[in-house]
């Protein structure tokens, strides 16, 4: 959070850029960076995590993404003056579906082996999907496996921009050349 302004103004001097717009993938999805970002004027375009949203926000996007057409956008307007704009894809769908159930084989399989042991287990990757019922009886909690299929195809980003949603999308697309 306190390195981001100061790089920012160091690439500004140091290519002559006046008012970039920040684009950037979900690590600098922070708060303490968002309000910098805007009480230094910076526009950005940034990754969301829809999933950490509130559940009012989260309710509205489940809401507004039942049409789930492939190419399909809409946005949410944030407390903080950031809008959220949300995509889906059906290309995106069948990628989340399979990374999930390629996560859930292999974790079916340590559950079944009996090798999954406390110190192996946290909230990361597909241990979200565990329910604990005791110290010693482990299992997966199906519910949870159908709340997360909610999410497929969706994917979100923030944004401070007046640019349509369709630039805001296209820009993000660039992220790995930014990157680079």
């Amino acid at each position: 959070g306190h390195t981001l302004i100061p790089t920012l103004e160091k690439i500004q001097k140091k290519y002559g850029f006046k008012n970039p717009i920040v684009v950037a993938d979900a690590a600098l999805l922070s708060k303490k960076n968002i309000e910098n970002l805007i009480k230094e004027k910076y526009e950005f375009i940034i990754g969301a995590r829809i999933k950490n949203e509130t559940e009012k926000i989260k309710y509205k996007i489940l809401k507004k993404a039942k049409e789930r057409k492939d190419g399909y956008s809409f946005f949410i307007r944030k407390p903080d003056s950031a809008k959220l704009i949300i995509t889906y894809s059906d290309k995106r769908k069948r990628k989340d579906a399979y990374n999930r159930e390629k996560g859930l084989k292999k974790l079916r399989a340590r559950v079944k082996s009996g090798k999954l042991t406390k110190e192996s287990i946290n909230n990361r990757g597909y241990n979200k999907f565990l329910c604990l019922k005791s110290t010693i009886d482990i299992e997966i909690d199906e519910n949870k496996i159908k709340e997360d299929e909610k999410w497929d195809g969706l994917k979100g980003y923030v944004t401070n921009t007046r640019i349509s949603s369709k630039k805001v999308i296209e820009n993000y697309r660039h992220l790995w050349q930014i990157e680079k």
